[in-house]
């Protein structure tokens, strides 16, 4: 299975309009087409999830495809990042060696989007990613 796939399968959900997987060095190993992402984004998306305090996003929040979110909780133990702006957001979660980023837009719900996220860092925990 191709990493394209684990992210096809994140927004075939519903949940998801959008998602990504990086590496935690910020190197993108896939993202839905439509997703904008760029290379400068992913590795600063991944100097912030590997900080404990949550210091970059709490002062720059994250940027995802051109799009400033606001951090509404960052915890540093669990890896997991929660983004917000309008009736959008981010979640990213981060495992061993990934990170799983997904986006919700208006009339989707945030909790369905985190639940679909974290579930997918879960899974690729358990294949020892």
């Amino acid at each position: 299975m191709s990493w394209d796939s684990y992210v096809d399968n994140m927004v075939s959900s519903g949940n998801v309009s959008e998602g990504a997987l990086l590496g935690i060095d910020g190197s993108i190993w896939a993202k839905s087409a439509s997703l904008n992402l760029t290379p400068e984004e992913a590795v600063a998306i991944a100097g912030g999830m590997g900080e404990a305090s949550g210091a970059y996003f709490q002062a720059n929040g994250c940027v995802v495809a051109g799009t400033k979110f606001f951090t509404l909780r960052f915890m540093g133990d669990e890896g997991i990042f929660y983004g917000k702006k309008g009736a959008s957001g981010v979640c990213i979660a981060k495992s061993t060696q990934c990170l799983v980023v997904g986006l919700y837009k208006e009339g989707q719900t945030p909790g369905a989007c985190n639940v679909t996220v974290e579930g997918m860092k879960d899974y690729l925990v358990g294949a020892g990613y």
